[in-house]
């Protein structure tokens, strides 16, 4: 492993992260803003950690090892939210622990907010929230390789460390295009999505972090009560569906472009994921009805919008569904489970990894009750060979593990039992809603943050990862992996 080679790549990563500072800064300027030159600051030591890196780096060839590529994506989403978090913590907003858990958060579109009261917050660090979403949203190294203008051969091997999915696809064979094609879209459906919303009435700078945040499945909003603050139906029909589009398969939509629209419709992730939303949404909708009492339309409205949220990771509300009955937030436990589409801005275990697993059973049983027989694991008509399928029952048990040792950390630190797993679970799907002494993550203890703030990267980088990096023969040099 060269380790100059990561530096380089490194310095590369962070002066676009620094280049994104700036958009805040600029507005932090035109609106007279005193955060101005918190900004001015943390742009100068976010570039001063690229030059470093810069300086120490070299790149001395364009084919990144298997190492060296886990390594860069591994080490960057660890850097680059602790030098993001410095404009909470210059403005004296938040202390360093609550900082670092807002920029944690918004990078891996968990979503969940320590800031109790938006209303004192300067527009441009609520608008920085925003911008940490969309960034983290598509992928850090995603948007380096489709906008710096030769990100080398082994891109490939950073791309498919980010990846979200049970296989390493791409849209098109050349990993840039690949890069470029899923840049294309997130920046039309987020520009679609800024116009929609503008047309409902939302002022500019509401509609701008809405369509960050919706798009990038993240979660932050510019109010304290979220999206039910604006009390507006088209407002919430429109994020339902660019929530659900946000938690789909890009890849597929891009194949749907080049191929037409059936071929989105013939996808069985796809199918699951939107049969899931129509069954689940009026199962809610009743209970809503029967237990709390609520009108038929009101239950409809905060159901769909909730469970489209929820399934997808983004985390807006309209409503407190803490109070929700028992039968609702078993969907809601359901839905983070599950996430959205292999491929999209969503957290969760991806659905087409549970579809994996379910017909992992399915060939189990079969094998039992003809034990002659060859049961293969198939999907979209093609079988899935043994490694993938290993790969996700690993991940699986890997995913429930970590979440339910970081739900020891919490209930250690002083969480009940049953609100620790579901902490756990969130932060691991980068969900941002719990129940309990967790609904308000600005109560939480320091500690149980930090580990929050570790479960939420592992869980965007999908476990392995980070898990790989941990070996004791990882960084050596003379590694022949």
């Amino acid at each position: 492993m060269n380790l100059k080679v990561i530096a380089y790549v490194l310095s590369r990563l962070q002066f676009f992260v620094t280049f994104s500072m700036g958009v805040p800064f600029v507005m932090a300027l035109l609106w007279g803003e005193d955060c101005a030159m918190d900004f001015a600051g943390t742009i100068l030591v976010s570039l001063g950690v690229s030059v470093y890196f810069y300086n120490n780096g070299r790149l001395e060839h364009e084919n990144l090892t298997l190492r060296e590529g886990i390594a860069i994506t591994g080490i960057a989403w660890f850097l680059i939210p602790v030098v993001s978090a410095l404009p909470f913590l210059a403005s004296h907003q938040l202390n360093l622990v609550d900082s670092l858990f807002e920029s944690f958060s918004g990078l891996t579109c968990t979503g969940g907010s320590v800031i109790s009261d938006l209303d004192v917050v300067p527009r441009s660090l609520i608008l920085w929230r925003g911008v940490t979403h969309w960034v983290g949203g598509l992928g850090i190294v995603v948007l380096f390789i489709a906008l710096f203008p030769q990100p080398g051969s082994g891109a490939a091997r950073m791309f498919n460390a980010e990846g979200a999915g049970p296989s390493e696809s791409r849209v098109v064979p050349r990993i840039k295009e690949t890069a470029n094609a899923l840049l294309i879209m997130y920046v039309a459906f987020s520009l679609v999505l800024l116009t929609l919303l503008l047309l409902c009435g939302l002022s500019l700078f509401d509609a701008v972090n809405l369509a960050m945040s919706a798009v990038a499945t993240g979660g932050f909003a510019t109010t304290n009560g979220s999206a039910g603050d604006f009390n507006s139906l088209p407002v919430e029909i429109v994020l339902i569906i660019f929530m659900l589009i946000g938690g789909g398969n890009f890849g597929l939509y891009f194949m749907g472009w080049k191929k037409g629209y059936r071929h989105i419709l013939k996808d069985t992730e796809f199918r699951v994921y939107i049969l899931m939303f129509l069954i689940v949404t009026p199962l809610v909708m009743l209970n809503l009805t029967n237990i709390m009492g609520l009108d038929g339309g009101t239950a409809l409205r905060h159901a769909a919008f909730q469970m489209a949220s929820i399934m997808t990771s983004t985390g807006l509300a309209t409503c407190n569904f803490d109070q929700w009955p028992a039968f609702s937030q078993f969907c809601i436990i359901i839905a983070m489970l599950t996430g959205g589409c292999a491929g999209s801005t969503a957290g969760g275990m991806k659905l087409s990894r549970v579809i994996i697993l379910w017909k992992m059973v399915g060939t189990i049983i079969q094998e039992k009750l003809h034990p002659n027989s060859i049961a293969r694991v198939r999907l979209e008509d093609q079988s899935q060979s043994s490694t993938v399928v290993f790969r996700v029952a690993r991940f699986f048990f890997l995913y429930v593990m970590i979440a339910l040792i970081a739900a020891c950390f919490f209930n250690f630190d002083g969480l009940p039992v049953v609100d620790s797993v579901m902490l756990g679970l969130s932060c691991m799907g980068n969900m941002g809603v719990a129940f309990g002494a967790a609904y308000t993550f600005y109560d939480l203890p320091d500690m149980t943050k930090v580990v929050c703030c570790l479960c939420m990267v592992i869980g965007r980088l999908e476990i392995f990862t980070f898990l790989a990096m941990l070996q004791p023969g990882f960084w050596k040099r003379d590694s022949n992996w």
